[in-house]
């Protein structure tokens, strides 16, 4: 059974409550993150929506990401391990956005019915993303109920120059 997670630590859970709407106002690129380790029988990969991904260094190119402590992806990365983003575009995301957004069961291929690129160190780049970061973990900082993984950009390209990168509106910060 899946473990219900307690986004509301600390605070109180209204929908009502003007510190926690102001929080939900903070927005994000909608994006995928993919990771794919080993090889043939012993190739592990892993996916999840992610829209808690923020620029954080000029010099080495950088970025952070919060994964919840309770995903499986989380295991995959540790300092040292490669990762890619996958940014969503505005106009072309909803069945990307609709098939991670599901649970997967242990050992499905998450990847299934989804045109996938080879040409990143980390994991698989979407045919229909706006754009691509591969990336290698430096850092981890713990959280309650997060990791933000901070991670220097080793490559990346924009598939459209002309697309608008999809964005993640909530309404309040006490979940996704």
């Amino acid at each position: 059974k899946q473990k219900i997670r307690k986004s509301d630590t600390g605070m109180i859970s209204s929908k009502t409550n003007p510190t926690l709407q102001a929080l939900g106002r903070v927005i994000g690129s909608l994006c995928v993150l993919t990771v794919s380790k080993g090889k043939n029988e012993n190739r592990i990969q892993g996916a999840m929506l992610a829209s808690w991904v923020s620029q954080a260094s000029f010099n080495p190119p950088g970025i952070t990401v919060a994964v919840a402590k309770d995903r499986a992806i989380e295991s995959l990365m540790q300092v040292g391990d490669d990762f890619v983003i996958n940014i969503l575009e505005e106009d072309n995301y909803m069945h990307l956005f609709r098939h991670f957004l599901k649970r997967f069961p242990p050992g499905s291929n998450r990847f299934e019915n989804i045109e996938t690129l080879n040409i990143a160190k980390g994991g698989p780049v979407f045919a229909d993303s706006l754009a691509f970061l591969s990336c290698n973990v430096q850092k981890r900082l713990e959280t309650e109920d997060h990791w933000i993984i901070y991670a220097v950009v080793e490559q990346g390209n924009v598939a459209n120059a002309e697309g608008k990168t999809a964005v993640h509106h909530r309404r309040v910060g006490t979940n996704y």
